[in-house]
């Protein structure tokens, strides 16, 4: 059976397998594949739930999707917003309607939590993905990601 819950420490090990499937995905992070940082961050999530939430899309007792809202405030919405920062539908289980199944949940959960926004950032070669964000309502932004390492020496 299919269904969407908050993720806990005994999910980390899945999660860290499709993050390592996410970031051959993105350009930025193909050279990524430190599996001890992915397992450090999700930790740090789920001890801090006001910072952030992460959850999981079973089947069963399998991971097959994750995604991580992390939540910040915006001067401009005058409120709560979410920052889907990590989001992944293992790629056995995609085009059966679960992304579309397991993003409504997410919107859902913000909605119901009084969030005003939520934003992603998606790799601009990754048309797919694109496209399916697009069907599930995100629009492009005239805002354009920039970032500064701060660990670079």
């Amino acid at each position: 059976m299919i269904h969407v819950q908050k993720a806990g420490l005994e999910h980390i090990a899945q999660m860290c397998e499709l993050l390592t499937e996410l970031f051959r995905l993105e350009k930025d992070f193909t050279h990524s594949n430190q599996v001890d940082k992915y397992k450090a961050g999700l930790e740090m999530i789920i001890r801090h739930p006001d910072m952030g939430q992460l959850f999981v899309l079973l089947n069963g007792d399998s991971v097959i999707g994750m995604a991580n809202l992390l939540f910040t405030i915006s001067t401009a919405e005058g409120g709560r917003v979410i920052t889907l920062e990590d989001y992944i539908l293992a790629a056995s289980e995609r085009g059966k309607g679960y992304g579309s199944y397991f993003m409504q949940e997410l919107v859902q959960y913000g909605r119901d939590h009084g969030f005003l926004r939520m934003t992603l950032l998606v790799d601009i070669d990754n048309e797919g993905a694109q496209r399916f964000y697009a069907g599930e309502g995100y629009q492009p932004s005239n805002m354009k990601c920039m970032r500064l390492n701060l660990d670079d020496h």
